[in-house]
C-alpha cells in the first residue's frame, strides 16, 4: 500500500496492525473522552483475571495522537487493560486528582506523556521556560510517581520530541524526566520516545525512512512523521488551538512510531514478547 491512498482510516486499519501485533503481545486502550468528563467522572473497578495486568496512560496532545495506535498494537493481546486520559493542552498537574482515583484501582504500570504545555489553571500564572514553571512540572511529577509507586505501579516518563521552532535548552523537561528516573530506577523508567521521530542525530525532521512493520510508505521510501506545526504528529493536522487537537483522519506514521517506542518500553519491562522493532525497510 502506498502513500498515494491519502486519507487512511484509523478504523479501517485495524486489521492489519492487528495482524501484525499478534505475535507481540500488548495493551489494550480505552479511548478517551474530553478532558472535562474524562477528569472529573468517577472511575469504574476493573476486574482483572489471573495473569491480567492493568495500565494507565494520561497525557496531553501527544498522548491523544499515539493513543488509536496503541489501541491496535494491543487489540489482540488481551493480557493488558490500558485505562486512557489524554487530552490537548493539558500538565501533569491537572490530572493529579485523577491519577490518585487510578491508583485505587491498583494498576501495574502508569505511563505519562506531557510535554510541557502551561495553558490550564494549574500552570497558567508561571511562564513557559521559568524557573517557576519547570519546579511545577518537577513537583507535579514527583506527586505522580508517589501517587504510583505508593500502590506498586511502575511509572513510565516518555520523553517529548523537538519541536521545529525548538532553541536551545528546548529538552530541559526531558532532562528532568531523565533524572527523576536515575533516581529511582526501581519505580520509574524513561522512555526515549522522542528519538522515534527524530533524525538519526537527535534534529528534527519532516520525514523518516519507512519501517517494515508501517502499512504505508510513500513512494520514495520515506513517511511523513511530523504534522505541519512542526509540534505533533498528523501529517495533515491544523495547528492546535491552545495546545488542543482533533482526531487525525489520514495514516500518522509519526505517532505510529512514538506509540510503539512506548509500547517497546513497557514490553521489555514487563518481558513479555518483544513487539516490532522500529527498524526501516
Amino acid at each position: 500500500m502506498r502513500e498515494t491512498a491519502k486519507v487512511w482510516s484509523v478504523r479501517g486499519a485495524v486489521s492489519a496492525l492487528v495482524s501484525l501485533t499478534v505475535a507481540c503481545g500488548a495493551l489494550v486502550l480505552a479511548r478517551s473522552d474530553l478532558f472535562a468528563s474524562a477528569s472529573s467522572r468517577p472511575l469504574t473497578a476493573t476486574v482483572a483475571a489471573p495473569g491480567h495486568e492493568t495500565v494507565v496512560l494520561f497525557g496531553d496532545s501527544l498522548g491523544f495522537q499515539a493513543q488509536p495506535y496503541i489501541d491496535m498494537f494491543s487489540a489482540a493481546a488481551g493480557n493488558y487493560t490500558v485505562s486512557s486520559n489524554t487530552f490537548g493542552g493539558t500538565a501533569t498537574c491537572d490530572w493529579l486528582s485523577r491519577m490518585a482515583a487510578a491508583a485505587v484501582e491498583h494498576p501495574q504500570a502508569a505511563v505519562l506523556v506531557f510535554s510541557g504545555n502551561a495553558f490550564t489553571p494549574c500552570m497558567d500564572r508561571v511562564a513557559p521556560g521559568s524557573p517557576e514553571y519547570y519546579d511545577l512540572y518537577t513537583t507535579a511529577t514527583e506527586r505522580a510517581i508517589g501517587i504510583f509507586s505508593a500502590v506498586g505501579a511502575h511509572v513510565f516518563l516518555v520523553g517529548t520530541p523537538i519541536d521545529r521552532s525548538s532553541k536551545t535548552g528546548w529538552n530541559r523537561l526531558d532532562d528532568i524526566y531523565r533524572q527523576l528516573a536515575r533516581r529511582n530506577p526501581v519505580a520509574v523508567t524513561y522512555v526515549d520516545a522522542a528519538a522515534a521521530v527524530e533524525s538519526a542525530s537527535g534534529g528534527f525532521t519532516w520525514r523518516l525512512p519507512c519501517m517494515s512493520s508501517e502499512p504505508i510508505c510513500g513512494a520514495n521510501g520515506t513517511n511523513v512523521v511530523r504534522a505541519p506545526d512542526g509540534g505533533h504528529f498528523c501529517p495533515d493536522g491544523a495547528p492546535a488551538t491552545r495546545g488542543v487537537t482533533g482526531p487525525c483522519d489520514v495514516y500518522s506514521s509519526g505517532a505510529f512510531r512514538f506509540a510503539l517506542a512506548i509500547v517497546n518500553a513497557i514490553t521489555r519491562y514487563q518481558h513479555l514478547v518483544p513487539s516490532p522493532g522500529l527498524t526501516a525497510r
